[in-house]
């Protein structure tokens, strides 16, 4: 059906450079990357699903902490990520569905901003990675930054669906999620019906050649959800690494 059917942009939301051994496992150790963070808008005739909301307004925290793990060249920056919106059509009370992968504060940095959509939040990775204290969430507001963390628990609390993904699940007719882990507990794949077939957005691997060499990330929390993800994803459909700069302006 025509209405299950959606139009992808890939929409850069800041950048920023790190080591090698970051991106690709025990590797590139005289290297360093550079990754892009995007949110994925898809729109048909019927409604609209964002993917991401872009980076905090205020980095302080985040670059302190860049700083502390890999120095100056590692901070992050930011692009305006409603003012992009805005400048598509698609202005924050315009949207209908928002999601992340993973909960971070790169993925959930204005999500205070849409005042109208559902949010569609992966129950495992919100338990384990902000409601659960533990040593991989110390710094929890580079997970949710607390003005977020009191708009979704206080103020969109009933515009929020928690979601199961450990098989496909239909978030929206057209676009499916699942659970994926490697990177966060948070991770999905989303799986996404264009008119030239499926697109797989993911944050399981920062760039292609993760994909395409079998190369885990090195900041997996487990290697072997990688290799699980990789091998699951190729057969859904085109996968678009949620950091690679090659998909950055991509278009379905």
């Amino acid at each position: 059906m025509t209405e299950n059917i959606f139009r992808v942009k890939i929409v850069k939301t800041g950048e920023s450079w790190v080591p090698g051994p970051e991106v690709y496992r025990m590797s590139g150790w005289d290297s360093w990357e550079l990754l892009h963070f995007h949110m994925v808008l898809a729109y048909n005739r019927d409604t609209n699903f964002l993917i991401n909301t872009g980076l905090p307004e205020d980095l302080t925290e985040r670059n302190n902490a860049m700083v502390r793990f890999a120095g100056e060249r590692a901070k992050f920056i930011s692009l305006d990520s409603v003012d992009i919106l805005k400048k598509m059509g698609f202005p924050p009370d315009s949207i209908e569905n928002i999601s992340f992968t993973p909960i971070q504060d790169y993925t959930t940095g204005r999500a205070d901003m849409f005042n109208r959509g559902t949010y569609h939040i992966l129950k495992k990775g919100w338990i384990d990675d902000i409601v659960v204290p533990g040593e991989h969430n110390a710094e929890r507001n580079l997970f949710v930054p607390e003005r977020i963390l009191q708009y979704l628990d206080f103020v969109a609390h009933r515009r929020i669906r928690y979601f199961d993904a450990e098989s496909i699940t239909e978030l929206v007719p057209g676009i499916d999620a699942l659970w994926v882990g490697c990177h966060h507990r948070a991770s999905l794949a989303f799986i996404i019906n264009t008119s030239g077939g499926k697109v797989v957005f993911t944050d399981a691997a920062f760039k292609k050649n993760n994909i395409r060499n079998k190369i885990p990330m090195g900041i997996a929390e487990n290697i072997f959800e990688c290799y699980s993800a990789y091998r699951a994803m190729e057969r859904y459909g085109r996968i678009l690494p949620a950091y690679d700069p090659d998909i950055t302006g991509m278009e379905f």
